[in-house]
């Protein structure tokens, strides 16, 4: 029998039980450390392999986080094994690595061979937020769900939701029904399209028409919005949850659909369990509940994303369900009297409501001795600062109060305050200390405070960087550049990019004016030139951007975001080939959608890497450790009546079922519901803040006129520890914190006066002693830049490109004109004696190029239905990259053709579509570090490998480039700073004879390129396979200077494979190198070896491997 209220205490080192198990994690017991160690030892046991394990966790960026714990653990885990065997054990290894390094040599062999295959096909794991889970579902359910596969995904579904709200309140309010005001509709539009799962709480008894209306409404919204969705063939989040549990739930077909998901994974965890939702727990019950190994962790008394629909019923539903409930409860982030503080001030308060129960558990640090001295005399890790409580003071003055104390107490921390980070005490910098808040405005008050006091501190949980000023300034710029009127231009002036002050634009004369439009008409000759991060640098320097903000205040955050937005900017210009207008359009929707929404990657950067002082709201925090937190506005919570804010809708649980209300009632038994879950929150925010410490936590109190009664830090001082916390909205009066029912010895509470301000108070003279301007000892490397292998060539083949620039493609090149001679052709095949496949005949251009390389993209070679696949793909295609007199049906076919071609002994015989997505990495980009500061090498060292035999033989078919290459214009080019570039395709080859997807511990892995190049042609004749001989494709690839590119890509597969793939060896696994010039290609057996179109060139691996030193600045002899 388990006891659900005395979870037993987890062993990582037992046996993961093989049914359905839920992990409660205490704050700072590692989660993720146990995740990882959890996965190495099912992995070392043989208990499961890598392509059948899932983890899921909550937000993208813990995915990424918790992707590269687990490949560190195994790597790590293996290692000790290998030293084991070796006779060099691990000196401090952990309890499970030290169980899995136990046992006989042959088991520990066994176990090693278990983790390399893991690492080596670490890719196949699946790793995922909980949408990305959703997703892989549906794709892995097929027609066992309703699911269009060929619909788009609508990352950001609020233009369309906002859409269906104003043309359904149109409609109601022209259809006679009880009239609604539009800021009720829109919450009610919001509220029930953004949570669409949730059923609609019909009116209380006795409710006005217009209550009773606002379901109807509601109603009506969602099911205009999915016929919306389906009739354009999007869906979003919430969509794929819905689809995925409708299958499982289908009367007829959910008990195959559930088989075929747990057939799919054998071991499947879930972290942050507690920030689920319903729908998504239902999922994991009917998938895999009772039929493969399922871990849920989470911590419910860190659930505080109500607002977002996560559900702590979900997670209580799982305990109730699961065969074993363990706990985590020994917590490795905080000293023993922060946790001993946090556990007097908590005691046995219920953190959730009487329907669903959450206790704070017992809890043991890893951290007996404190590793903060100088603090406080007393010595207590957990402080109350309780400011002039004998007075009752209005919320504004307790706040100004609080802040003035707050800062006046940071200032003698930093001055006598000293920390253990693990290595040796040292001062406590203002980078050590966190100031959590819940609301931002807080935040920003206590920033300017600090600063204005001489301590440095930066805000993180504002806004994106596509909500702030600087967004509009970029905004008006691009307008301008594109329309250049005298009114956008004024507007422009004004802006901080130019400069100008309301004084100076109204005393402006001619010449000030004109020099304006001298300006900008050169930007606008920078921006066709080379594109808007040069339109940037040029701007920085004509008005000075980095001095003149730098003077202002807040120049620092406005230099900072305007950097921010050029890099996006540049990154979106670039990515997705857009012009001026094009991208002009594409800020003003970021903008739109920023007034909503806040992408993971439009967070803005900090604007100063100085040691600050952190301040954040508490939901930014969760997951975040810092020594000293400070908590100002815990004891600031406003309760007036609902009636005082309009309309409001709200969601709470009626029945255990989370709903939506779309009705304000304060006598309601509903409002004393969701006031009860609200303060459980508030209750569940003050332990995430409050367990963020490491070795000190303070909060402030004061006793204000209307917010302090019923804030969370309040109730919980005032309540008696040896029982549960009432669950009243209003704890009458209080006591005074003398009175406070805490243990003194672990809460220390002190009564403080209120500051009459703010001050400036200098440092002590040991932080602040010696200070004097850093001088500059090393120098300027003036060769630096970020190039490509475009830019390395630049000007060699007819192009204006500038060296040091970066070209998304170089696959349309004009052969005709590099090209002296058509060559000859390889044996009697006479014109008519190939099918073409239609390519040559379409028009070229960038365009075609980008065009091809997407639809080859996204397109599964593999395919059953490849034909209509690549039809429905180049449709899709032709709409971004529109090219005149290319018809969808003609491209398609032709590409069909392409990927049916065999390509030669790169592949051993095998076509793209032998091969498949499963075997194909597309558009790997990579960034490689060029050169040494101190030696520098040249596109001639490049050049000079090719004099080498021993790299390049006689019988190489490049082996005339390396002379062709040493007297060209490039020969002379620098190498040094970062190379750049995005290689088409890698292909993960098995030996021949192999069936299936690759192993790859024994394939090897090949680059290939796609070219859309003509190859020039005799008068008279006309393109097609039998002009793409090898002897023009060489003579093609060597007058686009191609074996350059080809030595470049090779050295970025070199390096990737190195770090990616263990036991990597260039002589087994670096394979060639194919150029597919796909007008030539041809799938037409007739042709047999000879491989119209496809050029094949295996450098050695020693080239490779010598081309790779000499552009890390080396010399080639260091490679061999």
């Amino acid at each position: 029998m388990i006891d659900r209220m005395n979870p037993r205490p987890f062993d990582p080192v037992a046996a993961l039980p093989p049914h359905t198990t839920v992990l409660e994690a205490g704050a700072g017991t590692g989660k993720t450390y146990t995740i990882a160690a959890l996965t190495a030892q099912a992995l070392a046991r043989g208990q499961v392999t890598i392509e059948r394990v899932m983890l899921v966790t909550f937000a993208r960026a813990a995915s990424y986080e918790l992707r590269s714990r687990v490949h560190e653990r195994l790597r790590n885990t293996a290692t000790a094994i290998d030293a084991t065997l070796a006779g060099i054990p691990p000196t401090d290894p952990d309890a499970v690595d030290a169980d899995l390094c136990a046992g006989e040599a042959d088991v520990l062999t066994a176990r090693l061979a278990r983790l390399r295959a893991a690492l080596a096909d670490f890719d196949r794991a699946t790793i995922a937020t909980t949408h990305e889970f959703c997703a892989r579902l549906l794709d892995q359910l097929g027609i066992l769900v309703d699911h269009d596969r060929f619909s788009s995904f609508l990352d950001d579904p609020d233009q369309l939701r906002a859409q269906v709200i104003d043309d359904g309140y149109l409609a109601w309010m022209s259809s006679g029904r009880p009239p609604l005001p539009l800021p009720g509709a829109q919450l009610i539009g919001e509220m029930s399209l953004s949570h669409p799962d949730l059923p609609l709480l019909d009116a209380p008894a006795g409710a006005s028409p217009d209550a009773v209306s606002r379901v109807e409404f509601a109603t009506n919204l969602r099911r205009e919005f999915e016929a919306r969705k389906r009739s354009s063939s999007v869906y979003g989040y919430h969509d794929m949850v819905q689809r995925v549990l409708m299958a499982l739930t289908d009367p007829v077909t959910g008990e195959l659909a559930a088989r075929v998901l747990a057939a799919r994974y054998d071991l499947v965890m879930v972290d942050e369990f507690q920030d689920t939702s319903p729908a998504q727990w239902q999922i994991l019950e009917h998938a895999f509940h009772g039929r493969t190994r399922l871990v849920v962790i989470g911590d419910p008394r860190q659930a505080i994303y109500g607002f977002r629909g996560a559900d702590l019923y979900a997670y209580l539903a799982a305990t109730r369900r699961a065969d074993d409930y363990f706990t985590l409860n020994r917590n490795y982030r905080s000293d023993a009297g922060v946790v001993q503080g946090i556990t007097a001030l908590f005691g046995q308060a219920n953190l959730g409501t009487e329907a669903a129960r959450v206790a704070l558990g017992d809890m043991h640090a890893q951290h007996v001795e404190p590793r903060l001295a100088g603090a406080s005399p007393k010595q207590a890790a957990v402080q109350i600062r309780a400011v002039e409580p004998q007075s009752m003071l209005t919320a504004p003055a307790g706040r100004k109060a609080i802040m003035a104390d707050l800062v006046a107490e940071f200032d003698r921390l930093l001055n006598r305050a000293e920390v253990n980070d693990g290595e040796h005490w040292r001062h406590l910098q203002p980078s050590d200390i966190a100031v959590l808040v819940r609301r931002r405005a807080t935040g920003q008050e206590i920033q300017r405070a600090l600063i204005a006091a001489g301590i440095p501190a930066v805000f993180t949980g504002g806004e994106g960087v596509f909500a702030s000023s600087a967004a509009q300034a970029w905004l008006v710029l691009l307008s301008a550049l594109a329309d250049p009127r005298p009114s956008v231009l004024l507007h422009l002036a004004s802006t901080p990019l130019i400069g100008w002050s309301p004084r100076e634009l109204a005393d402006a004369d001619e010449d000030q004016r004109t020099e304006l439009v001298t300006g900008v008409r050169a930007l606008q000759a920078t921006m066709h030139d080379h594109g808007v991060a040069a339109v940037y640098e040029e701007l920085s320097a004509r008005y000075r951007l980095p001095p003149r903000l730098l003077a202002q205040p807040d120049g620092e955050r406005m230099l900072t975001d305007l950097r921010h937005l050029a890099e996006r900017l540049n990154s979106a210009e670039r990515r997705h080939h857009l012009d001026l207008p094009a991208l002009t359009a594409w800020l003003a929707q970021r903008i739109d959608q920023a007034r909503t929404s806040q992408d993971d990657d439009s967070v803005r950067r900090l604007e100063t890497e100085r040691r600050a002082v952190s301040i954040m709201t508490i939901h930014k925090a969760k997951g975040l450790q810092f020594p000293v937190v400070a908590l100002p506005d815990l004891a600031d919570r406003y309760s007036g009546s609902r009636y005082d804010r309009g309309w409001t809708t709200s969601m709470l649980h009626v029945d255990g079922q989370l709903s939506i209300d779309l009705y304000t009632d304060m006598s309601s038994d509903r409002e004393a519901i969701k006031q009860a879950e609200e303060q459980a929150e508030d209750l569940r925010l003050v332990y995430v803040a409050a367990t963020r410490a490491q070795s000190r936590l303070i909060a402030w109190w004061a006793n204000t006129k209307f917010n302090t009664s019923t804030s969370p830090l309040h109730r919980l001082l005032n309540a008696d520890k040896d029982s549960a916390l009432p669950p009243a909205l209003n704890i009458a009066g209080g006591r005074h914190p003398d009175q406070w029912p805490l243990d003194r010895q672990v809460v220390d509470v002190v009564s403080v006066p209120r500051p009459s301000g703010i001050a400036s108070v200098p440092r002590s003279a040991d932080l602040v002693a010696g200070l004097a301007a850093r001088k500059f000892h090393d120098h300027i490397d003036r060769d630096w830049t970020r190039t490509s292998y475009s830019g390395l060539t630049a000007g060699l083949h007819g192009e204006s490109l500038p060296p040091g620039s970066v070209s998304p493609r170089d696959d349309e090149l004009d052969l005709d004109g590099i090209l002296a001679d058509p060559g000859e052709v390889d044996g009697p095949v006479s014109p008519s004696a190939l099918q073409p496949n239609g390519l040559a005949e379409l028009p070229g251009g960038t365009q075609f190029g980008s065009l091809v390389h997407s639809v080859l993209e996204i397109t599964d070679p593999a395919s059953s239905s490849l034909d209509s696949d690549l039809l429905e793909a180049s449709a899709r295609m032709l709409r971004r990259w529109p090219v005149a007199q290319v018809p969808a049906q003609g491209l398609a076919t032709g590409l069909a053709s392409v990927l049916r071609a065999p390509l030669g002994d790169l592949t051993n015989g095998r076509s793209l579509t032998d091969l498949g997505a499963v075997n194909r990495l597309a558009e790997l980009e990579f960034e490689m570090p060029l050169g040494r500061a101190s030696r520098h090498r040249a596109v001639s060292d490049l050049a000079g490998l090719w004099a080498d035999r021993a790299l390049v033989p006689e019988d190489d078919p490049l082996v005339d480039y390396g002379a062709a290459l040493a007297g060209s214009a490039a020969a002379d080019r620098t190498l040094s700073g970062f190379l750049t570039g995005s290689i088409d395709a890698v292909l993960r080859v098995a030996p021949a004879g192999h069936a299936g997807a690759a192993d790859s511990a024994t394939a090897q892995f090949c680059l290939i390129d796609y070219k859309t190049n003509r190859i020039p042609v005799r008068p008279g004749d006309h393109l097609g396979p039998h002009s793409y001989t090898r002897r023009a494709m060489t003579d093609a690839m060597i007058g686009a200077h191609y074996p350059l590119q080809a030595l470049i890509y090779s050295v970025a597969l070199h390096r990737y494979l190195g770090q990616r793939l263990p036991g990597y060896s260039p002589a087994i696994h670096l394979g060639g190198v194919g150029y597919l010039f796909v007008r030539g290609m041809t799938d037409d057996p007739s042709a047999g070896d000879r491989l119209p179109g496809v050029f094949l060139w295996h450098p050695r691996p020693a080239l490779v491997a010598a081309a790779s030193s000499v552009l890390a600045g080396g010399d080639p002899r260091d490679s061999q």
